[in-house]
Parts: C-alpha cells; sequence; structure tokens
C-alpha cells in the first residue's frame, strides 16, 4: 500500500513539474516577442542586425522584408534625409564588420549561432506587417 502511495504521489509531482514548466515556455516566447518587436530605435541598429545576418548568410525574403519595413518606418518617424540614411548605412556596416572582425578564424561560427539568429529572427518578425509602428 504505501509503495502504491509513492508511486501516486511522484506521479502527480511529476505532472505538476511538467505543467508548471509547460506553463513557463508558453508564456515566455510571447514576452520575448513583445520585447524584439520594440527594439529598433536607429536606423543604425536595423542596418547592423541586417548586416549580421549577411555574414552569417540568414538573409532571406523575411528578413529582407522585415528590414525594410523597419527602414521605411524610421525614414518616416525620424525624418531622415538621404544623407542621415547613408551615415547610418555606413555606421551600422561598420559595426558589423568590426565585431566580425574580432570574432577570429571560425569564432564567427559562434556568433552566427547565437547573435546571427537572433538578428534574423528580429528582423523577420517585422515581415508580415506593413507598418510595425502600429504594433504595441
Amino acid at each position: 500500500m504505501r509503495n502504491s502511495t509513492e508511486q501516486k504521489s511522484k506521479l502527480i509531482c511529476h505532472r505538476l513539474r511538467t505543467f508548471v514548466l509547460g506553463l513557463a515556455l508558453g508564456h515566455w516566447p510571447i514576452l520575448g516577442l513583445s520585447d524584439e518587436r520594440h527594439k529598433f530605435d536607429r536606423l543604425e541598429d536595423a542596418v547592423y542586425e541586417l548586416e549580421v545576418c549577411a555574414y552569417c548568410d540568414l538573409v532571406n525574403d523575411q528578413v529582407l522584408r522585415g528590414y525594410q519595413n523597419i527602414r521605411e518606418r524610421l525614414v518616416r518617424e525620424h525624418s531622415l534625409s538621404r544623407a542621415d540614411i547613408d551615415m547610418a548605412r555606413g555606421v551600422g556596416w561598420q559595426l558589423a564588420y568590426a565585431e566580425w572582425q574580432n570574432r577570429g578564424l571560425g569564432g564567427f561560427r559562434g556568433w552566427c549561432a547565437n547573435e546571427g539568429i537572433a538578428a534574423a529572427r528580429s528582423l523577420a518578425t517585422y515581415a508580415e506587417i506593413p507598418d510595425p509602428s502600429l504594433v504595441e
């Protein structure tokens, strides 16, 4: 009888842990997406992310469209001139290039597996939304 009670107790405990873990994992991606959606306040940041994707061979249609949506929003919101846009592109590219150089031989693999994947996901979240500033 005692053995049966212990087994039931272990089973309930296991199910409870699984349930709590499932709840936690089910909510974190939503919170992470919410944080990522508001990260681009400067065009330099979006260019940097796109360049990281380019170095890591992660640019696809979604990533590119997401970048274009962000760029359009920032140009409109900040009334960026052609010179401002060129300056931001130069700064973003230089930052990504410097980071890539700092990785050394083969070190970019970890960079791409972490920051590259995160950059691609972040930009791609804007691909399906014509105007990202409407997302609150």
